[in-house]
């Protein structure tokens, strides 16, 4: 399925009328304009807004609408720790190889890995993960999103007991340039909390299969490696994929509890002029 079901167009009268507002009255418009969108609903019922209208802005406008649409639906989380802890990230392709497992799958230039956001960062995992699209790749770097339930349904219908072995503690490998440490221990699977006994899903294969190879670490077990070989076999089918590539000034806000995400391999079209993607966390 591709983003036209998800797709939330900001009126372009209300987009122009921010070049003639002063910049202090921009977060109160923006606010209004998402609440006019009906973005919200549409993250509550579906999940996932992908949102238009922007692309007349220059790109300071946008880096500066941005963080303020997302800040009309929850506060924004920082990204790394430290002193080098960041709001807003730019994704691109920083020259990565991935073969060196401190740095991030979303500066390389890879596709695949599908993943929930934050994995690494202490505490709980963001609620909303949104990206906006500054600059597109010459080919490739579509979006990929799945949602987790379907990818429960379908693994627990072939192996019965995959939810209680994916309730074990697993290890995160926690090793980032920019969030130095060791592992974060988390649960692949964990009720919701919801009242419909539905199960949430914090997946990044790469960081669990690093951290548990960590000296001092227990290793991975016989059927915890058959179950996520199960979900990435459920995950590779296309039929439960909900795919699209950006245009420059269009914004995908996702619930990060509810899909993993992630993209397809791309190209840039030269150095210093390739795929640049804003990101924020946002908790809700």
């Amino acid at each position: 399925m591709d983003f036209s079901p998800y797709r939330v167009s900001m009126d372009p009268a209300d987009v122009a009328r921010l070049e003639r507002q002063p910049r202090e009255t921009w977060r109160r418009h923006v606010s209004r304009m998402v609440d006019a969108g009906g973005i919200g609903e549409v993250l509550s019922t579906r999940g996932i807004a992908v949102l238009s209208g922007l692309d007349d802005l220059s790109g300071p406008q946008l880096r500066l609408v941005f963080p303020l649409i997302c800040e009309a639906l929850g506060t924004l989380i920082p990204q790394s720790v430290g002193s080098s802890a960041q709001l807003l990230r730019e994704v691109t392709y920083r020259g990565n190889d991935l073969s060196d497992r401190t740095l991030r799958y979303s500066d390389s230039r890879a596709g695949g890995s599908f993943h929930t956001d934050g994995v690494p960062v202490p505490g709980e995992v963001p609620d909303l993960i949104a990206l906006l699209c500054l600059r597109q790749a010459a080919a490739g770097g579509e979006l990929v999103f799945i949602d987790s339930q379907e990818i429960l349904r379908l693994a627990s219908a072939q192996m019965p007991d995959i939810l209680d072995v994916l309730g074990n503690q697993f290890h995160f490998d926690q090793r980032r340039k920019d969030a130095p440490g060791a592992t974060i221990v988390r649960r692949v699977v964990e009720r919701s909390g919801a009242d419909d006994g539905t199960h949430r899903l914090t997946y990044l294969r790469d960081y669990i299969e690093s951290g548990h190879a960590m000296p001092g670490v227990r290793p991975l077990s016989p059927a915890e490696t058959r179950a996520m070989d199960l979900l990435d076999a459920v995950m590779a089918s296309e039929a439960l994929h909900i795919e699209g590539r950006l245009l420059r000034g269009q914004i995908v806000i996702s619930d990060n509890r509810r899909y993993l995400h992630g993209r397809h391999a791309f190209v840039d079209a030269s150095e210093g002029a390739g795929r640049l993607m804003l990101r924020a966390w946002i908790r809700r």
